[in-house]
Formats: C-alpha cells, sequence, structure tokens
C-alpha cells in the first residue's frame, strides 16, 4: 500500500496497479492474466517479479503456436502431433509445445523405464528411438511380467523454462492387470506416442548433424580465405551455398 492508500504499480508491467503481492513486489489483474497457463496459484507472494515476467514471454509464444496448430495425428484423447507446423500438445488445457521443445523421451511403467536395456519384444514399426539406438516398443526380454500395474506414463523433458518436465498419463483408471485387455489397450497408445516422438527425434537428430556438416564446411573455406587461397567474395558465396541463402 502506498501513499494515501494507494496501491503499489505491478511490478510486472510497471503501468497498472497491483491487485496481489509478489515475492519482490506486485502484479496487477491483467499481467496475472497473461501469466496463464504457465503460473495458476492462489498464492502469488511466492511467486517472483521475475517469474511473472518469463511466464508472460512463454504464453506469449505458446498463444502465437495455438493459433496455428492443426493436429495431423491424433493418438485417442492423450496427445497430437502437427507435423505440418512441427508442434505438439499433450492432454493439457491450452499447452502446446515445439518440435524443437524435445530434450528426452522416456516410458515409464510403475516408475521403471522400459525403453532401455535391450531391444523391446512388441517393437512399433521398428523405430529408433531418437539417436540412443534403443528400439521403441515393449519391455526388454529381461522384463519380468507384473500381475498389477499401477502407472504407465510417458516423461517428456522440454526447453520451456516454465513447463520443463510434461507426463502423458496412459493408466487413469486405477490398477490393471499386465494381461488385460485394458493394459494392452493404454500400453498400445503409449508405444504409438513413444513411436511418433522416435521419428521426430530422429528427423531432429539428423538435421542437428546436417548442421555441424555445413558448419565445419564454413570453417575449411574460411580457414583458406584467411591463407588467402581463395578470395574473400568467393568464400562469402560459398558460405551462402552452404547455408541456402
Amino acid at each position: 500500500m502506498g501513499l494515501f492508500g494507494r496501491k503499489e504499480i505491478c511490478t510486472v508491467c510497471n503501468t497498472n496497479e497491483s491487485d496481489k503481492k509478489l515475492l519482490d513486489g506486485g502484479i496487477c489483474k491483467e499481467c496475472i492474466r497473461k501469466c496463464y497457463p504457465f503460473i495458476t496459484t492462489l498464492s502469488w507472494k511466492n511467486i517472483s517479479g521475475e517469474k511473472a515476467i518469463k511466464a508472460i514471454e512463454v504464453s506469449t509464444k505458446n498463444n502465437q503456436l495455438l493459433q496455428i496448430f492443426q493436429p495431423t495425428t491424433k493418438i485417442e484423447k492423450y496427445i497430437s502431433f502437427d507435423a505440418n507446423n512441427k508442434l505438439w500438445k499433450p492432454n493439457m488445457p491450452n499447452v502446446v509445445f515445439g518440435y524443437d521443445d524435445i530434450v528426452s523421451v522416456e516410458l515409464l511403467e510403475d516408475g521403471e523405464s522400459i525403453t532401455k536395456g535391450g531391444l523391446g519384444r512388441a517393437v512399433v514399426g521398428g523405430a529408433l528411438f531418437g539417436g540412443a539406438g534403443a528400439i521403441v516398443g515393449g519391455v526388454t526380454g529381461k522384463k519380468k511380467t507384473k500381475k498389477e500395474i499401477n502407472e504407465l506414463k510417458i516423461k517428456v523433458v522440454t526447453r520451456n523454462e516454465m513447463c520443463p518436465e510434461v507426463y502423458i498419463n496412459f493408466l487413469v483408471s486405477g490398477s490393471v492387470k499386465s494381461n488385460s485387455i485394458l493394459y494392452k489397450s493404454y500400453k498400445g497408445a503409449a508405444e504409438r506416442t513413444m513411436t511418433e516422438f522416435a521419428l521426430i527425434m530422429d528427423a531432429l537428430n539428423e538435421r542437428k548433424g546436417n548442421m555441424n556438416s555445413e558448419a565445419d564446411e564454413i570453417l575449411k573455406y574460411k580457414k583458406l580465405c584467411d591463407d588467402g587461397v581463395i578470395t574473400q567474395e568467393e568464400f562469402e558465396e560459398k558460405k551462402r551455398q552452404l547455408l541456402g541463402i
């Protein structure tokens, strides 16, 4: 509360009067609205102004992506992919991610990873998981069958600062028997999702390899230019060719 009972100015926009106290100032109603969906809380006093600013920045980009998101592949109610715009949207309210946001993907069953430790028995399309060399789909040959499965979900680590981890939960009806039709249905959806991620990560790794190759070529011609073997104009022309500009 400021002089003569006036509220302090919002720490985030420095324009409007604040409505809630922050850890280091205040935030107005408009900025609270702009923080959605990355900050939804009643305890704004535990949120810093810097975090609120970052949430608005990420939310603005997220809203732009939502406007163009058009799913080309949908795996039941769990997740959708937009291959044209290179976007994916889990079953979360108003949150969408780019393919480039993906850092790693892991299929978990009762807290244990079932994408590591060898080739799976139920291979889905023979897709390679990222560049790690592990085949997606099914448990490893050494994995023991469990009578009751309590958790089946995919963990996606992302580059999104406000949402660094995304969990796609396939087992939403409590525990199921591992030999039941219901479990097989959930497992099938999980494996199809892993296959989609595998193809995406494989393409990302291939693109990264191409970019590294182009960078190496540019450095090679830069050295030739520095050594006087080719002219600066010839170097610039070669660089444009390699970058496709």
